[in-house]
């Protein structure tokens, strides 16, 4: 079984790439940058993307460059060789209020179009808030620096707007469920369908490390929804948060010694 993963040098992506390569499957991965070779594959697995929803807004013909474009070679190729395609899209297409979202909506829209044109297959994934040790962004993360290294917390809005936390290392197994033929195709929610508010999260933060943190107070730079959390998730038996945020800890702190 052939398989291409796009964005396999990313947070989610070099995860999903390494259990694919570890666990003995013909395996590709490109990055935004990459020359894309037109090949057969069983699997497109396209997590390649521009991600920081801020950063939409300063940039918005990049992100449909970036988004938009990409996706549809993807598409083509899905096309051309019967490829399943794997997509990630997210919980703030609900309210598309900024270019990352909207590409996101608009490509979920032309996969459906390719599946009802030409038959492609394909399973969209709504993916909610990712986190995982090796991340570098998100609340969870910030959250656990700004603890182990003395810093205020950033909380925009009055933090009680509540998000679904969901492990990465649940997303990869999601995908490989997918792959092993145990997911039908079709739309699913990859969260935990449990809602934890920013400010409930920071508490959870304070009481693993000991540490009360400050708080910054800032206003949203984008408006967002006061509430994502998946209704129906395709995981039954997620990572719990607090295991999780644990782990995000104990990786700071080995970075921190400087222990390899």
């Amino acid at each position: 079984m052939k398989i291409l993963v796009t964005g396999h040098k990313g947070f989610i992506g070099s995860q999903i790439f390494s259990n694919l390569k570890s666990n003995g499957f013909d395996v590709t991965g490109i990055d935004l940058d990459d020359k894309l070779v037109d090949a057969k594959y069983d699997y497109i697995v396209h997590m390649g993307a521009r991600t920081l929803i801020r950063n939409s807004r300063e940039k918005p013909f990049e992100y449909f460059r970036d988004n938009m474009v990409l996706s549809l070679q993807m598409l083509e190729i899905s096309r051309k060789y019967g490829s399943v395609i794997i997509y990630p899209t997210s919980g703030s297409v609900s309210e598309a209020t900024n270019p990352y979202s909207l590409a996101k909506k608009q490509i979920v829209e032309w996969i459906e179009l390719y599946r009802n044109l030409y038959g492609i297959r394909r399973h969209v994934l709504k993916f909610y808030n990712i986190y995982g040790p090796t991340s570098r962004k998100g609340a969870v993360y910030l959250f656990c620096n700004a603890a182990l290294n003395d810093l205020p917390a950033i909380i925009y809005g009055d933090g009680s707007h509540i998000r679904d936390f969901i492990h990465v290392e649940d997303v990869v197994r999601t995908i490989r469920m997918i792959i092993d033929g145990k997911i039908p195709e079709g739309h699913h929610e990859v969260g935990t369908g449990r809602g934890t508010s920013v400010m409930q999260l920071l508490h959870m933060v304070e009481e693993q490390t000991g540490k009360k943190l400050s708080v910054k107070y800032e206003d949203y730079i984008l408006s967002e929804a006061d509430r994502l959390v998946a209704g129906n998730p395709i995981i039954n038996d997620p990572i719990p948060l607090e295991r999780g945020i644990n782990e995000v800890l104990k990786e700071l702190k080995k970075e921190k010694s400087g222990v390899a």
